[in-house]
């Protein structure tokens, strides 16, 4: 980017990038006005930190698009004049997936984010098994997304959970075309299948899905491909979640386990070529990014066939990273490897840690990463972000210190006199997320599908009554015969951690966490009540809201802590200290609970999503209040059960099963 004056006395920008004149004419209107014009005479170049720096969020490819007070223009508008090149546009038009299960089937949840593109558009294959008006509405969701991205200069693009299932009538029509069994047993009663992408007939059908979508929305520029969950999957990987599997064209006769996986890599491989070249036909820049970190076995043999278009995502948690062999090959073969920067969570929007953002943006620079996923809180449900100002000053303003974007957007914000006060509160909120201690099980995007905020932190969840915990295990991600609904460490067929594991994780966030999250509070309670502005009281309600966001993990530790340690107690000294911590835990969480009420009801206090369409395993709805109350009655009921876990749940029948109403 480039802004300087030429003879006559007129002014130029100009710019390598189409979105990057947005992000340069905002910087001359917000940063530079004040500034003297005769340094500008010769010029001023502004290189952007990453030529590849792109948007990934759920506000506009998944679940949160609903939320109220979002606004996608808005974003467009705020994501350009952040310096971002690249957006994912991909949401659905309609309020749920077409994908449903039978009674007590929780897997379709998972179909309302990152859809594919046949929820967009028709093959001849697929013509006429997904509702012609609920295709339109999405295509129509798609096209409208794509020209609010290209108005700003944004290249659109698509986030897809591929190859993904297909509906279950169209296999009563094209039996032999079934490729490999995708979804989680755990969360599963009806099995999902893909095409088997061997077949010259799954082929085809990719091919002329890409080519309806990019008749619709030529301009797409890129698509980032997950697999492995949420409905995808690709045959006989060693990582589908029901073990390797797959239709006849693949594997026919018994092989070793290298064999399958060099094998199922070529058919992999086969798979991302075909969306490279189908795309690239329209438009030559365009770029596949492919998350390969869970093929732990085949990526070995994926990763040398990457590269002349087509990317590696970053390897998430499936494989630990990437090890320097592997980043090697990724770069032998001409790969861009994208990677994730966290600039803050959903279940808390504008919780902010410029500090720790500006040192993950630093570590990224310095690795040499052209490509970075980053996720801004949305302007309009986060006013004051100061993430998003460290996120625009690194990307478009020569990368300045954090302390002095920090400094600026309280001079911007805050009212006279109280800029200190703003940077110290801020300070103290970025020193409590930094100290949040790593692998606190359901702390991310999981924390709203157990329903930590709302269901009871009883010491014998099993002893209420079904009907009892019905309010919260409606949007529960647990069938009815997964321990999670009465074990807050368990999900089907693994506890998460150790009681010790669990006790260190709980210490930690009293030492630290919490402590910082009530300076940084306190800070900012101090300052609104003197009159210090609006910019105060919104930052103390998110400070509180993730401070108890912060207290219900701590619990939930604790929780683990005693539950667990009484059941594996083998004296009574040791029971009862178990015992002592339940109740304390529960005490906790209830004064947590009705601290986070009385938040929930303060007049215009917006600190987490909020669907306009109502409740969803992925967010509340305006009915949060209520089923806080509800939690605050149920535990104040059962303040000192014993601790008990039911070891025979996972293989209770439902109702239905006895003649009960299902």
């Amino acid at each position: 980017m480039k802004f300087g004056g030429v003879p006559g006395g007129v002014w130029e920008m100009a710019a390598s990038h189409d979105a990057l004149l947005w992000a340069l004419l905002s910087l001359i209107q917000d940063e530079w006005r004040e500034e003297s014009a005769a340094p500008f005479a010769q010029g001023r170049m502004v290189r952007p930190a990453f030529p590849f720096f792109r948007n990934m969020s759920d506000f506009l490819v998944g679940s949160l698009r609903r939320s109220q007070g979002f606004s996608p223009g808005d974003y467009f508008r705020q994501l350009a004049r952040s310096g971002f090149t690249h957006v994912t546009i991909n949401v659905l038009g309609t309020e749920r997936p077409f994908e449903t299960g039978p009674p007590g089937d929780v897997y379709s949840w998972f179909y309302d984010y990152s859809p594919d593109v046949d929820q967009f558009v028709a093959s001849s294959l697929t013509r006429g098994y997904y509702p012609l008006e609920y295709l339109r509405a999405n295509l129509a969701a798609l096209k409208a997304n794509a020209e609010c991205a290209r108005s700003y200069g944004l290249i659109p693009g698509l986030h897809v959970n591929s190859p993904r299932s297909m509906p279950e009538a169209f296999w009563k029509r094209y039996p032999f075309l079934r490729g490999a069994r995708i979804d989680h047993p755990r969360e599963s009663f009806r099995p999902r299948y893909t095409l088997a992408l061997a077949h010259p007939a799954a082929r085809e059908h990719y091919r002329e899905l890409l080519r309806a979508i990019l008749r619709e929305v030529p301009s797409l520029g890129f698509m980032h491909v997950w697999t492995n969950d949420s409905g995808s999957g690709f045959e006989h990987v060693s990582s589908l979640y029901a073990g390797r599997n797959g239709g006849p064209y693949l594997i026919r006769e018994w092989r070793s386990d290298d064999a399958i996986a060099r094998v199922a890599a070529e058919n992999v491989l086969a798979y991302y070529r075909l969306l490279y070249e189908e795309c690239a036909r329209v438009n030559p820049e365009f770029r596949l990014i492919c998350d390969i970190g869970s093929f732990a076995a085949e990526r070995k043999y994926i990763a040398p066939g990457m590269g002349r278009g087509i990317d590696a995502g970053e390897f998430g948690s499936f494989a630990g990273g990437t090890s320097p062999s592997e980043e090697a090959m990724l770069e032998a073969a001409g790969a861009l490897t994208h990677v994730k920067v966290d600039a803050g969570g959903t279940n808390v929007i504008g919780v902010p840690f410029p500090w720790l953002l500006h040192e993950r943006l630093a570590e990224a620079r310095e690795a040499g990463r052209k490509g970075v996923l980053v996720s801004p809180a949305p302007v309009s449900l986060a006013r004051w972000d100061v993430n998003g100002e460290v996120l625009r000053a690194f990307q478009c303003d020569a990368a300045p210190s954090a302390g002095t974007i920090v400094a600026r957007a309280a001079r911007r914000w805050a009212p006279a006199g109280e800029e200190e006060a703003l940077v110290e509160a801020w300070r103290h909120a970025d020193r409590a997320v930094r100290a949040f201690p790593a692998g606190v099980p359901l702390s991310t995007f999981a924390y709203p599908w157990f329903r930590l905020s709302v269901r009871p932190f009883l010491a014998d969840i099993g002893a209420l009554p079904e009907e009892e915990r019905a309010y919260y295990e409606r949007y529960l991600l647990a069938t009815f015969n997964n321990p999670a609904r009465i074990d807050l460490n368990n999900d089907m067929l693994w506890n998460f951690l150790t009681p010790e594991e669990a006790a260190a994780k709980r210490d930690a966030i009293d030492a630290e966490v919490l402590t910082g999250a009530d300076a940084a509070i306190a800070c900012a309670g101090a300052a609104a009540a003197r009159g210090g502005g609006e910019v105060f009281g919104d930052l103390r309600d998110r400070l509180e809201a993730w401070r108890s966001w912060a207290e219900t993990l701590r619990n939930m530790c604790a929780w683990t802590s005693g539950v667990h340690g009484y059941i594996r107690a083998h004296t009574a000294d040791a029971r009862e200290r178990c015992r002592a911590e339940c109740r304390s835990m529960a005490l906790r969480e209830i004064a947590n609970a009705r601290a986070l009420l009385a938040l929930w009801r303060r007049p215009h206090a917006a600190f987490m999503p909020v669907d306009r369409a109502g409740e969803t395993l992925h967010s509340y709805g305006e009915n949060f209040g209520e089923l806080l109350e509800r939690k605050i009655r149920l535990m104040e009921l059962h303040p000192d059960d014993e601790p008990r876990i039911d070891p025979s749940f996972m293989w209770r029948m439902p109702a239905y099963a006895h003649g009960e109403e299902g």
